[in-house]
C-alpha cells in the first residue's frame, strides 16, 4: 500500500508539474486506487507537515486533511494552500499570502474544487508556456473569482498560483506568471 501511495504521489506531482507548465491545458489525474477523494489524494502529495493550510466552505475536508497530511489548519489569510469547495473564496482571495519581492514562492496555492473543465471559450490565458493563447471553460467557478485572481496576479512575480480540480479528476492550472482575460 505503501509504495502504491507513493508511485501515486509521484504520477500526482508529475500531473501538476505539467499543468503549471501549460497553463489552460486540462490533465487527467492517475487513476491509481487509493482511499480518500481526489482532493485529498492531491493534496497529499503537495502538503506536509511543514505547511499550512485553509479550507473554505467544508469544515469536514479540513479535519481528513489534518489527519492525512500532519499538516495543520490556519486562517486563509496566513494559509500556505487554501481549498475552496464552493466555487468562491467570498473576496477572501484579496488577503491571502502573494509572497514578496525577495521569496515571491511563498505566495499561497489556491485549489478550486469546480464542477467541470475543459480547453474550450471561457477564460483566455497568455504568459509563460502559452503559445499566443489558452482557453479554459471552468464550470462551477464564480465569475467573479477570475477577476480577482486577474488582480491578486497583477503584480508579478507576486501573486498566488491555482490549480483546479474538477468532478472527474482533471486538473488544469493558471499560475502567478500568466495573464487573465475571459471571454
Amino acid at each position: 500500500m505503501h509504495v502504491n501511495r507513493t508511485i501515486r504521489d509521484h504520477f500526482t506531482f508529475r500531473v501538476i508539474l505539467q499543468g503549471m507548465s501549460h497553463p489552460g491545458k486540462v490533465f487527467p489525474l492517475p487513476g491509481l486506487p487509493g482511499e480518500g477523494s481526489a482532493a485529498v489524494e492531491l493534496l497529499g502529495c503537495l502538503i506536509d507537515n511543514e505547511v499550512s493550510f485553509a479550507v473554505i466552505g467544508d469544515r469536514d475536508m479540513e479535519t481528513v486533511l489534518a489527519r492525512h497530511t500532519d499538516s495543520r489548519p490556519v486562517s486563509s489569510d496566513d494559509a500556505d494552500y487554501i481549498i475552496v469547495r464552493n466555487g468562491t473564496t467570498q473576496g477572501r482571495l484579496a488577503n491571502f499570502k502573494r509572497g514578496s519581492l525577495e521569496y515571491p514562492d511563498t505566495g499561497a496555492t489556491v485549489l478550486y474544487l469546480v464542477e467541470a473543465l475543459s480547453e474550450a471559450a471561457g477564460v483566455v490565458l497568455s504568459g509563460p508556456g502559452i503559445n499566443g493563447t489558452a482557453s479554459l471553460r471552468i464550470s462551477g467557478l464564480d465569475p467573479g473569482e477570475l477577476q480577482l485572481l486577474g488582480e491578486v496576479n497583477s503584480e508579478f512575480p507576486l501573486g498566488v498560483d491555482t490549480i483546479f480540480l474538477d468532478l472527474s479528476g482533471n486538473i488544469a492550472c493558471i499560475p502567478r506568471s500568466s495573464r487573465i482575460g475571459v471571454n
